[in-house]
């Protein structure tokens, strides 16, 4: 069990091709110094394209974007995920997320495992087997005394996932996403509260907003904070912002929940 509460802000974007202008958009979105024990950013931050500017922006870890996720987390005294890059390891491009301690320290890299294949109703193909290669491990890390279970967006609809993390004393799920509009209004609520529920876990899922500027997709937005019993602690919007909340551990004691 976690010994301390654990103060969190979900960042949400509606993040664009350019780099840059991402980061310094996010910036703008950070809490305060001091503000947050954890600040998590949403799938595709730090860049949101076509697969070829995603090829294009991709870099190895210890590039750009791991030095700005780096920074801002030793700047704010917080961990930080940063909810994912596209990582070039090599030939290949993976779906990464990376997270950082309160000094700024490299502590966890997960690889999204499932990579989302659809057709929309408007006959969009999104297939992100054409640009990211799967990754092939979990990843439980600790922050503090919370022990956290770590995925991205698509892997939200395979339980087992999640089942595994419970298995092994996870307490927080971690769910960065850019879930489409359509897919987001059929499902992203009932399936982010039924991991909290069916885990006994805090999820904190924030997401993409907006409109993907080279492809036309929209995203959902509506970034969630969840306590165990699948209650909302907190809910975004359809605009960039950020929302928080205190995770309690009391929360997570059968007496709390109760039968």
């Amino acid at each position: 069990m976690p010994r301390l509460p654990l103060r969190v802000t979900a960042v949400q974007t509606a993040s664009g091709p350019d780099t840059a202008a991402n980061l310094a958009a996010a910036d703008a979105l950070l809490p305060p110094p001091g503000a947050a024990d954890l600040v998590v950013l949403p799938e595709c931050f730090a860049c949101r394209g076509t697969r070829e500017t995603l090829r294009r922006e991709s870099e190895p870890v210890g590039g750009p974007i791991t030095r700005w996720l780096a920074g801002n987390a030793a700047r704010l005294g917080c961990w930080m995920l940063g909810g994912s890059l596209p990582e070039r390891d090599g030939k290949r491009i993976y779906n990464t997320s990376l997270l950082f301690d309160r000094r700024g320290h490299l502590r966890a890299v997960y690889r999204k495992i499932h990579l989302f294949h659809a057709r929309l109703a408007d006959g969009t193909v999104v297939r992100e087997s054409a640009c990211y290669a799967p990754g092939s491990q979990t990843c439980l890390a600790r922050i503090g005394s919370w022990r956290c279970g770590l995925s991205i967006c698509f892997d939200l609809r395979f339980p087992e996932l999640y089942r595994g993390y419970a298995a092994r004393g996870a307490a927080l799920l971690l769910i960065p996403a850019d879930f489409t509009d359509e897919t987001g209004r059929a499902h992203w609520e009932v399936l982010v509260r039924a991991r909290a529920i069916e885990n006994q876990c805090f999820v904190v899922a924030p997401n993409q907003c907006g409109r993907n500027a080279q492809t036309g997709v929209a995203s959902y937005g509506r970034s969630l904070i969840v306590d165990p019993w699948g209650r909302i602690m907190a809910r975004g919007g359809t605009a960039p912002g950020r929302l928080a909340a205190t995770l309690d551990p009391a929360l997570r004691s059968g007496n709390a929940l109760g039968g």
